[in-house]
């Protein structure tokens, strides 16, 4: 009996601590009970994508703060007593983007509520424009003297630069789309040529702001006829004091004592060289052997003190040629001039002058040239003795030809004083190639404006 109180007295005190310690767990206390918390929301639709500003009040009792994710960086919160001030930066995005706003016991270090913040993406239209080539490359001929592509630039302002000078492109600004020319002149060289054309764009809209189109030229071939580009000098000469030397370098200068001055043709290989650009050649040949018409030693060649080439003795039969020659024959379809100016120094001079060009290996006449010369005159600038007879000859080939040349022959023994024969050559035979003449003292009314050249014309 005194086993079955000990067990009654055992339970009941147990059952009793039980309840003691129940209400200590689940009962809230006052400090739990007023940290819940509400926010009311100035407005529950989300900020404009271009930024503003939103209210919150916080319903709460005990102190609070405010806690924002790291990425929530494009809002900031003022705090004003219980209610929050939230603004947004512009959204740059076309995505809308929240951030969740903790309300956070500044006692307890706990949240006691939260809410989103909403913005709205930009509503803006994104505007991309396109700015396109039609390629990235092109390969030229050796004979081509231009190339093109298209560019796709619909609303777009741009501009064209070269690499190589002598590549130009054409037009080299705009807007919109457009075919794009890029001229050059053809490739004598052995080796190829390239050029990379940019074309460039500042819009905004263009993702890709430089386009580039890379131009190869391909290398001349031995014996591949070409067709230089309108306005390629083909040779120059400068006839002027400074350029003696420069002149004299192809022999030209024969004394009357030299054993060739007399021989028909070229008084072994003697040529003016083309001393600006190119490589010419100004030569002259005998037509007779001058030893059997002259009477004195009267026949030699020079270059003047003012740069000039100078003839002393000219006579029916003899002949002069200008050459440009090319790494390449010259295709068919050429066209080239060659402007110079003739200037006989005495009456004795030969007359008439018969022009004619090469074309293949066949020679073409184009008119004969009529030298001047006014023995009456006052020798003056309004009344000169010596006349400057200024030449302009044009040469279309129809076949592909190695060189460009022009040849011209004295056709009748006429002195272009009078137009009488000469029995035999005289010392008075002085015919001039004119030149530029740089000295201010020189005679200005015998000073021509241009060099002689040979100049591609179609």
């Amino acid at each position: 009996m005194k086993k079955y109180i000990n067990l009654f007295l055992c339970a009941a005190i147990a059952l009793t601590a039980c309840q003691n310690l129940t209400p200590e767990k689940i009962v809230p206390t006052e400090e739990y009970a007023g940290s819940r918390a509400s926010v009311e929301l100035s407005s529950a639709d989300p900020i404009s994508a271009d930024g503003g500003t939103i209210t919150a009040k916080v319903h709460r009792s005990p102190a609070f703060e405010t806690s924002l994710p790291k990425t929530a960086d494009w809002i900031t919160i003022s705090q004003a007593d219980s209610t929050l001030s939230i603004t947004a930066k512009a959204n740059p995005s076309a995505v809308s983007r929240y951030a969740h706003v903790s309300i956070i016991d500044k006692e307890l270090k706990i949240s006691v509520t939260s809410f989103d913040v909403v913005q709205a993406g930009t509503a803006k239209e994104i505007i991309h424009k396109s700015f396109l080539a039609s390629t990235e490359s092109l390969l030229a001929k050796a004979e081509d003297t231009s190339a093109s592509f298209s560019i796709l630039a619909s609303g777009v302002a741009w501009t064209v630069s070269s690499s190589n000078s002598a590549f130009v492109p054409d037009p080299a600004s705009g807007e919109g789309d457009a075919t794009i020319t890029v001229n050059f002149p053809a490739n004598t060289e052995p080796s190829e040529v390239t050029a990379v054309i940019t074309i460039s764009t500042t819009d905004e809209a263009v993702t890709t702001k430089e386009l580039t189109v890379t131009i190869t030229q391909a290398a001349a071939k031995a014996g591949t006829a070409i067709k230089p580009a309108v306005g390629t000098v083909l040779a120059e000469w400068e006839f002027d004091t400074p350029q003696i030397e420069a002149l004299r370098a192809g022999g030209f200068e024969q004394t009357s004592s030299s054993p060739e001055v007399d021989a028909p043709g070229n008084m072994g290989g003697a040529y003016v060289p083309s001393n600006v650009s190119g490589n010419g050649k100004l030569e002259y040949y005998n037509g007779v052997d001058k030893s059997t018409v002259k009477t004195k030693t009267c026949v030699k060649r020079a270059i003047g003190n003012r740069g000039e080439p100078v003839i002393y003795g000219t006579w029916v039969g003899d002949w002069f040629t200008w050459t440009a020659e090319l790494d390449a024959p010259l295709a068919a379809g050429t066209k080239f001039t060659l402007n110079f100016v003739l200037r006989p120094n005495t009456a004795s001079v030969m007359k008439y002058w018969k022009c004619e060009y090469l074309d293949g290996d066949q020679w073409v006449e184009l008119d004969t040239i009529e030298l001047e010369f006014h023995s009456d005159a006052a020798n003056t600038e309004e009344d000169p003795k010596q006349i400057n007879k200024f030449i302009v000859e044009t040469a279309t080939l129809t076949k592909d030809t190695p060189y460009a040349q022009f040849r011209f022959t004295c056709t009748q023994n006429a002195q272009c004083g009078d137009g009488t024969p000469l029995d035999v050559l005289s010392a008075n035979h002085v015919l001039r190639f004119a030149g530029k003449w740089s000295d201010p003292d020189a005679t200005a009314y015998l000073r021509v404006p241009d060099n002689p050249k040979i100049i591609v014309v179609e």
